[in-house]
């Protein structure tokens, strides 16, 4: 006997349910929504920047902008999950990878792309990590990393293509963003391979330079992604409730230590996610 396939996560839910508010929440009636572009909605909301985010003890959503959490896992969990590994399911709908490809991922210690290693890992890659920080090189290959690269180290498009048999990696998903990060990403990939934007830094500008000879005579796929579909937010959770996912939490502060969180982040200390309790 076949077995029913799992009930999908609707939005809402009843009184008294304990749910997480949507990253990406989409209106689902303009003309991107309808033919499931929901990512790409231009009537979204986003917390923390069309609408108020979570720096407070009470917020209220519409209805149909929370989903419902899976039994068994708690609240620090789900939050950690759905900005974390939403846009990285995206990104792997993009520049999908498989049992022998090989992607890199920059800024290996952040969320997002420990959140972008273990999609990869499930989709059977091999997956190579950057880091500015060697005394990490441990900890990381125990998150998922088969192989750590440091980007201090003038040798790194070299190692990676040792890696890969000379060819270059299949993707590179950089989480970092800024044009020495484009740079290095397009020194790493091979001929036909995609180069995924997902970080802007703060710090740096946004424009990003290409060589358009280099980029056709390796005939180079650059795209970007931005948030992710109701569908993706919803696999997000189920993929989370099936233990195939495991969102890492460095550490938490209470709201009224906002301020030190933010110092933390800053110190680029962190492995994993920082996370506000009310």
């Amino acid at each position: 006997m076949k077995s029913s396939p799992p009930a999908r996560t609707s939005p809402g839910g009843a009184p008294g349910d304990r749910a997480v508010q949507l990253p990406h929440p989409p209106c689902r009636n303009c003309a991107l929504c309808v033919p499931g572009l929901e990512n790409l909605c231009i009537d979204t909301a986003y917390p923390g920047h069309q609408v108020f985010g979570g720096y407070a003890q009470y917020v209220v959503r519409r209805q149909d902008a929370i989903l419902p959490i899976p039994g068994g896992v708690d609240f620090e969990t789900a939050a950690a999950t759905m900005w974390t590994y939403t846009t990285p399911l995206n990104c792997a709908r993009q520049a999908p990878v498989g049992p022998g490809d090989t992607v890199v991922i920059t800024g290996a210690s952040g969320g997002m792309a420990i959140a972008c290693a273990q999609l990869a890992k499930l989709s059977g890659a091999t997956v190579i990590g950057t880091t500015t920080k060697p005394d990490r090189d441990e900890a990381l290959r125990k998150l998922g990393y088969d192989h750590i690269v440091h980007y201090t180290d003038t040798r790194l498009p070299e190692q990676v293509r040792e890696l890969t048999h000379g060819l270059g990696a299949d993707a590179v998903w950089d989480c970092v963003g800024g044009n020495d990060f484009f740079q290095l990403s397009l020194s790493c990939i091979r001929l036909g391979g995609t180069v995924i934007v997902l970080g802007t830094p703060t710090d740096q500008g946004s424009r990003l330079e290409l060589d358009a000879l280099a980029l056709i005579g390796g005939q180079v796929r650059i795209a970007s992604v931005r948030g992710a579909t109701l569908r993706d937010q919803q696999l997000c959770l189920e993929l989370l409730a099936a233990g195939k996912i495991n969102p890492i939490i460095d550490r938490t502060y209470p709201l009224a230590e906002a301020a030190e969180a933010h110092s933390y982040l800053e110190s680029q200390r962190q492995i994993g996610k920082v996370l506000l309790m009310p």
